[in-house]
């Protein structure tokens, strides 16, 4: 009995967790594609209000990464081609979900900037929205 109780809910867990791994990896799709088009006003709906990113240099909340992003948009300076590659995406809950993996810019110099990250998304009626970046 016990094990077709187990097997009834892997069996309800797996469409969650795969709606969830294919609507974080499709946000992450679109990001890079608002990235690379400069929509400013899209890349502020990609992230919940409370939305902080970690780096080596401290906590960057979502007003002072927008005003970044303005800045680099306003000079006209290069913000690089964005694409993610060796995502991997968890459920954490019903509403919370995490991903990882690599990071590139590539810019029109050739140069480049590679890094891996992780993700923790939140569950809105508007969609996932990340919370928390670290790169």
């Amino acid at each position: 009995m016990m094990r077709i109780v187990f097997f009834v809910a892997l069996l309800m867990a797996s469409p969650l967790n795969a709606d969830t791994e294919s609507d974080i990896r499709s946000a992450l799709d679109y990001f890079a594609e608002i990235w690379n088009t400069g929509d400013l006003e899209a890349i502020r709906g990609f992230y919940h209000p409370d939305f902080v990113l970690i780096t080596r240099d401290g906590v960057i909340s979502l007003s002072q990464r927008l005003d970044d992003l303005k800045d680099i948009t306003r000079t006209g300076e290069d913000r690089g081609v964005l694409e993610y590659s060796q995502v991997k995406v968890q459920a954490l809950a019903d509403s919370h979900a995490t991903a990882y993996g690599k990071i590139s810019l590539t810019f029109k110099d050739g140069s480049s900037f590679n890094e891996w990250f992780t993700s923790v998304y939140v569950k809105t009626p508007f969609g996932w929205k990340a919370i928390l970046t670290h790169n």
